[in-house]
């Protein structure tokens, strides 16, 4: 019998992106008479192949196409991060990414479990020497950045994530405490660590799960895997409308991404098979492949319910790229070109740094200009590289550090990193960073004490009939509406306590009046509805504040000033997506209405209150400024006029032509905060926010004092002894 000798490529010699042909060419079979070189490269997809009687097992081949999709996505995400408007579906090229770790991972571990040296160990290795390094370098790089720019709370909430990434939760961590596409984001250094965090979750449960599936052959292993993507990708048709954040970050609805990659990986001798037999269907293919994964980043947006139907054109235009793509084709000798492969090699350390460097230059310098956004990019791609040649490649080479130390390191790191974050969140951000006197005014602008407790939110709702309420007399008030009634709520009960009546607090987080159409606010329409009932069917109760942030639910968040100001009043709703803008503030408008009329019918007096004015920044921007003597910051100014016109002029018509229709009355806010073509941030040495656009609660005082003081308030103004 002729004896079977198994010869290994010896790639890690070679540095990626080396032409194949270079390659096997200087790669000899010792067994050959002469060592003359391999006759041909093994066939593409194949672990496997024969020379007359000797079988001989290879490593993957390079295929500089995949670093060119990387390219892709990585560029995408930036820009994205960089400036939202200029590609508003940038944030797909994560996706992208998803696809590709699932066919790679796959594709290591189906070879490595064919010739028997599978190691979860060795597995481990690899992901701690190609995860670990760049990630806690970049970190390290955070900190002194996070200690001179950020605030208490933001250095506590920077502490909080260097935890969760450290422990691979950072996807659950910001799901927790702040959507991805909210205006805060762009503040979180390490927001971008959630998509890490999805694999290093995938890479803990699917090598052992695919070993055992293995047991039973790659077409077993196939329908399981297939029917657990079919299950995640089910589970983003539930949790996408109801529970969008939750969609957004968690494995379970993320997992059928990964999963795509990894069957075709198990299917990739198969299909190449076929594809060999139809040259011509491989180009087509591959052309709708492309098709698929620019449409999908240009014509999604954060409107799209994400991860679901929307992500379908990145995630299997990916697939088809990967599957159909060859270096000979036109579009993979575009995604083989030089430049675009070396952006790919560098993809992993740029998606690291570029989040930091626009979070930090964003707490530096405000708002971003076209100038700074192009040097950031510039930036972020040349620390990438650095990072790329200095701390990434000598981590994977294995010369000077064996698997133990680097698996030893990799747990001190992670230990390290996680204490770190445990005394940021423990020391509350460090305020003795600061003065005194700064500390003293920042003390100021504090929320209501009942927040936590009387505010609710999500499917899990505390019920109107039991919601809270202010005082020991009647509950003769009622606060109805979102976040900015929570404050107002508590001072009106304060106003109203000389003469014996209470405030029943009704306000629910991010809820329009959702009456008469639905939102993807789980337990928004739900709640709406039975707070009304309850006013309804309260005898005892006579009058109702209404409180929203109008401007926000019609036309999105007030930031959009910075990039193009007539959004402020043309921006598309925050609520029923599917339906043209017009049409969802028709709805928002006609909701209102049929809350006012309802209470008007069950004989409640009704007060429309209009929008608490948003400040260009944070408040704490403005307390925290070392910059700014604290005369200054005691007595800020918020909005200018032409602000307050472009962003309310037409939500106040709305409220005006409600009132006109109803009879209910209107109680102008921004006349208690706004005069002499400015509005209040601070004054006297008092914080009138807590936020950009959220009341502290002696700004809540300052509006309901005033309010009852002009007689705006049917309130019998409190007498001096």
């Amino acid at each position: 019998m002729v004896p079977v000798r198994t010869v290994h490529y010896a790639w890690d010699r070679f540095q990626p992106g080396e032409h194949a042909d270079r390659v096997q060419q200087r790669v000899h079979h010792p067994f050959l008479a002469g060592g003359r070189v391999l006759p041909d490269p093994a066939p593409p997809g194949f672990a496997r192949w024969r020379s007359g009687h000797r079988l001989v097992s290879e490593r993957p081949r390079y295929r500089p196409e995949i670093d060119g999709l990387r390219a892709v996505a990585v560029l995408s995400v930036i820009v994205f991060h960089a400036h939202e408007a200029a590609l508003p579906g940038g944030f797909a090229g994560v996706d992208i990414f998803f696809v590709i770790s699932g066919y790679l991972i796959t594709s290591i571990l189906r070879r490595e479990i064919a010739d028997g040296s599978f190691s979860l160990l060795g597995f481990y290795d690899r992901r701690v020497r190609r995860i670990f390094p760049a990630l806690f370098v970049v970190i390290l790089a955070c900190l002194p950045f996070a200690w001179a720019l950020m605030t208490p709370d933001q250095l506590q909430d920077f502490s909080q994530s260097i935890l969760a990434t450290s422990v691979f939760l950072s996807n659950v961590y910001f799901y927790l405490k702040s959507g991805y596409f909210e205006p805060s984001s762009h503040l979180l250094p390490l927001l971008h660590t959630w998509s890490l965090a999805v694999e290093e979750q995938f890479y803990i449960v699917f090598p052992l799960l695919f070993f055992g599936l293995m047991r039973w052959g790659p077409r077993s292993a196939g329908l399981v895997i297939a029917g657990l993507a079919a299950l995640s990708f089910g589970l983003t048709l539930v949790w996408g409308p109801t529970a969008p954040t939750m969609n957004f970050f968690l494995l379970p609805t993320r997992g059928w991404e990964l999963l795509a990659g990894a069957l075709l990986a198990i299917g990739q001798p198969a299909v190449d098979a076929a594809l060999g037999r139809h040259p011509k269907a491989r180009r087509v293919l591959e052309l709708v492949g492309a098709v698929a994964v620019v449409s999908g980043i240009l014509f999604v947006d954060q409107s799209s319910l994400f991860p679901g139907p929307a992500t379908l054109p990145v995630v299997l235009g990916t697939v088809l790229l990967i599957g159909c793509t060859t270096g000979s084709s036109l579009v993979g000798r575009i995604l083989a070109s030089g430049p675009v492969v070396g952006i790919g090699l560098i993809s992993y350390s740029a998606y690291l740094w570029h989040q930091p460097l626009f979070t930090f230059a964003r707490l530096a310098l405000g708002n971003l200009s076209a100038a700074a956004v192009v040097l950031l990019i510039c930036a972020t791609l040349g620390l990438a590289y650095l990072s790329w040649r200095f701390v990434e490649q000598p981590f994977r080479s294995r010369t000077w550090m064996g698997q133990g130390a680097v698996l030893r390191a990799g747990a001190l790191a992670i230990v390290a990193f996680s204490t770190l974050g445990v005394l940021g969140h423990v020391s509350k951000g460090a305020p003795w960073r600061f003065d005194a006197d700064t500390r003293a005014l920042a003390a100021t602008a504090q929320a209501s004490p009942f927040r936590d407790d009387c505010h609710t939110d999500g499917a899990e709702f505390r019920a109107p009939a039991d919601a809270c309420v202010y005082g020991d007399g009647p509950a003769t008030w009622a606060v109805f509406g979102d976040s900015h009634g929570v404050e107002l709520a508590l001072a009106l009960s304060e106003a109203l306590a000389p003469s014996g009546e209470s405030v029943r607090h009704l306000t629910f987080s991010g809820c329009p009046p959702a009456l008469g159409f639905n939102v993807a606010n789980p337990g928004c329409h739900d709640w709406v509805e039975l707070a009304v009932s309850q006013m309804e069917g309260d005898p005892v109760l006579q009058s109702v504040l209404i409180v929203y942030r109008h401007a926000f639910y019609l036309h999105g968040e007030h930031g959009a000033l910075a990039s193009d100001p007539a959004a402020l009043a043309s921006g598309a709703p925050i609520y029923l997506r599917q339906l043209p803008p017009d049409a969802a503030r028709t709805a928002y408008w006609t909701g209102l209405e049929k809350v006012v009329r309802r209470l008007q019918a069950a004989g409640k007096t009704v007060f429309l209150a209009t929008a608490v004015p948003e400040l260009p920044l944070p408040v704490e921007r403005v307390l925290y400024d070392r910059q700014r003597p604290i005369a200054d910051r005691s007595n800020a100014t918020g909005p200018d006029p032409a602000f307050l016109k472009a962003r309310y002029d037409g939500v106040n018509a709305g409220l005006r032509i409600i009132a006109a229709a109803t009879s209910a009355q209107i109680v102008p806010l921004e006349d208690a905060l706004c005069s002499g073509g400015a509005c209040i941030a601070t004054r006297d040495g008092v914080s009138f926010y807590f936020d950009d656009n959220h009341l502290s609660l002696p700004g809540a005082r300052h509006v309901v004092d005033d309010l009852v003081a002009r007689g705006v308030l049917p309130i019998e103004a409190p007498t001096s002894p």
